[in-house]
């Protein structure tokens, strides 16, 4: 039998989807603050990447170094 998938609307009724819709249902969020909620993945994202290029730029330069150092 497969789990049911909180994202699939045909699966049962999960707790985090209840407390959604009485949300929806009583005002307290709506279609757009959802929208904004999308778009705070790509700041994560981005930051991720610049932490990764900030890692390869450290190895860059450590690796500089002991070329240098062996000169």
């Amino acid at each position: 039998m497969a789990a049911a998938k909180s994202w699939d609307p045909a699966s049962a009724p999960n707790g985090a989807g209840l407390v959604l819709g009485h949300f929806i249902a009583s005002g307290m969020v709506n279609q757009e603050m959802l929208n904004m909620s999308k778009k705070t993945v790509s700041c994560f994202v981005n930051f991720t990447r610049l932490q990764q290029i900030t890692n390869i730029q450290a190895e860059i330069y450590q690796l500089r170094s002991v070329i240098l150092c062996k000169a």
